[in-house]
């Protein structure tokens, strides 16, 4: 809602200052005086333009300042009438005992009026001036530019002074006090005066340029900058909450950039052979990560010679106080930064404190590893590795061979016992009644893993301590273009995982999938319906992206034959990632509601959508007031309406700004390829995923092929037994 001021009335200083000011001694009657008024009219629009009507509640407010500060006065008016184009006049001091207070105006500073209409957000403020009869009025309260006590002689019956006559006023002579006259013989054109004692000035150290731009110097005649001093200083504070001594910002940030503050400039003059030559230095603080969710800033150090301007030197601070040098820059160490000596520690041979030094390994205490060693004792070895294997073995054949009377390999590790990768067939292949078993006996351990295509496995999951995480049965990774596991069943399941029990921890789970992330691709899971549903998942569904799919139904037991039937919708597509608010709202005994929205409303949405619905009667319903600060308002041409309203906003929450909805799409390398093509009279070998997984859907179609085979052969002799 906005208030659009018309007027500020004439002669308010007549009225405040004269009435205040002018007591009449001869006739009783003026004796109790009114308080003191200010007449105000104006006119009140909503941000629309649309002029007000009714009766609103104003409240009116005095400054010192056009903006910022604690009003001087404050008054609240309640049920103003406003006409039926907005206009309204009150007397501002009418709800007030004394009225307006004289002393807010006897400084002869400027007043400024704020006004805020109900409980709105207050409108600019308004300068209040005064009108040549309101001067007059000030003038009328001196005579002969003294004031009426100068000339007060007795007091009358009442106890009112009566004013001295104008033959009194013409005899009599005003005479200087003297011991308050200031007696000098001059000043410095552009010093500041002061002081010397009761009478008598002389120049301060203080001194201002005559010229614009005017400069201030403290005991220097020709300052530099607009505040030069000569000599030392002392600042006591803290003189605010930021410290003694405050270097602001030039200017306020935005998202395309943020400001630096002003900067503290240090200067020494060094002699270069033929001049001087100023070397300065500057610290100024500058913004770091601006327009994120984190912004910071850092103290840098800057540098120029002579005129020029100072440039960043590579040192700065964070706001962590971590310190960053110049790229280059040697750390300072003893004497000149060079280490002087090199001493062999343990298992180490060479050394030494002058030219090029030497270190060795001890081979008679550490091993070669490019020669072979005899280990007489057990060798552990820990080491981190991406892939969680603590030894890593590589041969043109056998990458290992060990033989054992009970276990060729024993390998406990904390994530994988033992990792073998084979460029071209078995990662690792076991004769025996299994061919490998796997046993995981740590917390979050997987007891085998295989990296061969096909490769067949058994992997045993130890169920962990009630208070540690459980161990995974199996995990296996695909090779370049290969499946981690491939699995033919003929009449179960090709794979079945269930997860192990946990701890504090928590369960495990029933499988974790994870694609390939080299050349674009690689789903976590790829699933293919056959005589049923490609996936079909009994409980909650958590995805952390996008949902893809022709459509997005709900499916429900239906709720009048919940045993025989179901009810399925469809949900509400859009091109934009939009959400929904809908509520019931009643406007008051003057046609107005606000709704409140959740306080995260504005930061998840914008681009806000208004749709009302008027219920019960026949009646109007506008949006008056847009959303801000988490609400809007509704206004409706009657009282207590009920009011059905609807919002939809825009997302613009994180994952939304970095996740835009890219309506139309090129399909690049699956051109010629479709989602669905018996809809478009193409053979099925033109489905997406044809092109995106070609090996994996031909070894499918072999398999079903095999499968209906099967089917068949098993078919015919029954078929023919019942010939």
């Amino acid at each position: 809602m906005k208030l659009r001021a018309a007027c500020v009335a004439g002669g308010f200083l007549s009225l405040v200052l004269g009435m205040s000011a002018q007591i009449s001694g001869s006739n009783p009657a003026f004796a109790q005086v009114p308080p003191p008024l200010i007449q105000f009219s104006s006119t009140a629009t909503d941000e629309g333009g649309n002029s007000l009507s009714g009766v609103v509640n104003i409240s009116f407010s005095l400054y010192s300042s056009q903006q910022g500060g604690e009003p001087l006065w404050t008054e609240a008016q309640n049920n103003v009438q406003l006409d039926s184009t907005g206009h309204y006049s009150v007397q501002l001091g009418i709800t007030k005992p004394n009225g307006v207070p004289t002393t807010l105006f006897t400084s002869g500073e400027a007043r400024w009026l704020g006004v805020q209409i109900a409980g709105q957000a207050e409108q600019p403020r308004v300068l209040l001036l005064s009108v040549p009869y309101a001067l007059k009025a000030g003038d009328a309260a001196t005579v002969g530019g003294l004031p009426p006590s100068a000339f007060v002689l007795a007091a009358g019956p009442n106890g009112i002074a009566l004013a001295s006559t104008a033959e009194s006023l013409t005899a009599q002579s005003v005479s200087p006090d003297t011991a308050t006259d200031v007696t000098t013989t001059g000043g410095t054109v552009g010093y500041l005066p002061v002081y010397n004692g009761t009478s008598t000035i002389i120049d301060s150290v203080l001194f201002q340029s005559a010229t614009s731009p005017f400069k201030i110097g403290v005991n220097t005649a020709t300052p530099a900058t607009t505040l030069d001093v000569k000599g030392a200083g002392t600042i006591r504070g803290p003189l605010s909450v930021l410290g003694t001594v405050s270097l602001p910002a030039t200017g306020t940030a935005t998202a395309t950039a943020g400001k630096n503050s002003q900067s503290l400039n240090l200067s020494a003059s060094a002699f270069n052979g033929s001049v001087a030559v100023n070397q300065t230095f500057r610290w100024q603080a500058e913004p770091a990560e601006n327009d994120s969710a984190v912004p910071s800033g850092t103290l840098n150090l800057l540098f120029a010679k002579g005129t020029a301007a100072p440039t960043e030197t590579g040192l700065h601070i964070a706001s962590n106080g971590q310190i960053t040098f110049a790229t280059g820059q040697p750390f300072p160490g003893t004497g000149d930064g060079t280490i002087t000596g090199v001493t062999a520690g343990t298992d180490l041979t060479g050394g030494g404190t002058t030219g090029s030094v030497t270190l060795n390994v001890d081979t008679t205490k550490v091993p070669q590893l490019g020669a072979p060693n005899a280990f007489t004792q057990t060798q552990y070895i820990t080491a981190t590795n991406p892939l969680g294997a603590i030894l890593q073995v590589t041969s043109g054949s056998q990458a290992i061979m060990a033989t054992g009377a009970t276990a060729g390999v024993v390998a406990t590790g904390s994530t994988v016992g033992v990792l073998a990768t084979a460029s071209a067939g078995i990662g690792v292949e076991g004769i025996g009644g299994t061919g490998v078993v796997g046993v995981s006996t740590g917390p979050g351990s997987t007891s085998t893993t295989a990296f061969n295509p096909g490769g067949s496995f058994t992997g045993y999951s130890v169920p962990s301590d009630a208070d540690l995480p459980g161990t995974d049965g199996v995990d296996s990774t695909g090779g370049n273009g290969g499946s981690g596991v491939t699995s033919y069943n003929g009449g179960g399941n090709g794979i079945t995982a269930v997860g192990g029990p946990g701890g504090l921890a928590g369960d495990g789970a029933g499988g974790y999938f994870t694609g390939g992330n080299h050349g674009g691709g690689g789903d976590g899971v790829n699933a293919i319906a056959g005589s049923g549903n490609a996936g079909e998942f009994t409980g909650d569904l958590s995805v952390s992206g996008a949902i893809f799919a022709g459509t997005k139904d709900f499916k429900i037991d239906h709720p009048l034959d919940p045993a025989n039937k179901y009810l399925v919708h469809a949900s509400v597509e859009s091109s934009e990632m939009m959400n929904i608010y809908t509520g019931n709202i009643t406007t008051d005994g003057q046609g107005q509601a606000t709704v409140q929205l959740p306080e995260w409303f504005e930061v998840l949405n914008t681009d806000f959508r208004y749709q009302l619905t008027v219920i019960g009667q026949f009646a109007q319903a506008i949006v008056a007031r847009e959303i801000e600060n988490n609400q809007f308002e509704i206004r409706t041409n009657a009282p207590n309406v009920k009011v059905s309203w609807q919002v939809t906003g825009v997302r613009q929450d994180a994952y939304a700004k970095a996740n835009p909805l890219v309506v139309e799409q090129e399909k690049d390398r699956l051109r010629g390829f479709y989602i669905h093509p018996e809809l478009y009279g193409a053979p099925l070998e033109k489905q997406i995923e044809w092109a995106r997984h070609p090996q994996m859907m031909r070894r499918i179609q072999e398999m079903q092929a095999r499968q209906q085979a099967t089917i068949r052969a098993a078919a015919q002799p029954v078929a023919a037994q019942s010939k």
